[in-house]
């Protein structure tokens, strides 16, 4: 994996009012910690920097993390958290790693193909969009494919399903399903033909990242 480097200040830890004032001047405040490290150091991360490795290589991306006076070191971003409002990056946790040790890493999930259940008038429910794996730090993939092609109604896709390249393991239940063909429930049925003009709730997925509050997180 192509790393993308990070530009990152030590930052005193201060309150809401002063991690405010660093967003405001285009930085992202955070955290950076690891085995080999040394003690956890509160950072502050150029904004722009940070966008162009989510951008080009996702939530799993390899960062080659520039700290003023400390040198360059790879890291993995462990935890972000969104404004409720703006879904604007308030704040990040940056792992430090080796490049030859193995690693935990999010890894979103992508549905490839058409499901014949669907076809036939079932609902696709993608119900986890993201799986922790295991491997190498140059290893992490941008992203897994879910190839749906072949799903009939009530059929559904485990963990175990999941093709995952040479070196990498899915670090989740084997049984757990990521993705199944449900049938139109009854309700769904006869909701036009009751002619209801309000839509239902969307309900929540399971696996999505919910985002943190407009207030910095504990310092």
């Amino acid at each position: 994996m192509q790393q993308s480097t990070v530009k990152a200040k030590p930052r005193p830890v201060g309150g809401t009012p002063a991690v405010k004032k660093l967003r405001r001047e285009g930085g992202v405040p955070g955290v950076v910690y690891g085995r080999s490290f040394g003690d956890p150091l509160a950072v502050v991360v150029d904004a722009k920097d940070l966008r162009a490795a989510l951008v080009s290589h996702g939530g799993s991306a390899v960062l080659n993390l520039e700290i003023e006076g400390r040198g360059s070191t790879p890291a993995i971003i462990q935890d972000r958290q969104l404004d409720v409002i703006t879904k604007r990056l308030i704040h990040i946790d940056l792992h430090a790693i080796s490049l030859d040790e193995v690693v935990e890493a999010h890894v979103p999930l992508v549905i490839v193909g058409t499901a014949p259940g669907v076809k036939e008038g079932g609902i696709l429910d993608f119900v986890v969009r993201e799986v922790t794996v295991e491997c190498l730090p140059t290893d992490i993939p941008d992203q897994l494919q879910i190839d749906v092609s072949s799903l009939n109604m009530f059929d559904s896709i485990h963990a175990r399903d999941i093709a995952a390249p040479e070196g990498v393991k899915i670090a989740e239940d084997p049984d757990e399903i990521i993705v199944s063909v449900l049938a139109p429930s009854k309700a769904e049925e006869e909701a036009p033909a009751a002619g209801l003009g309000e839509a239902p709730a969307e309900p929540e997925l399971i696996g999505e990242k919910k985002p943190a509050a407009e207030e910095a997180p504990s310092e």
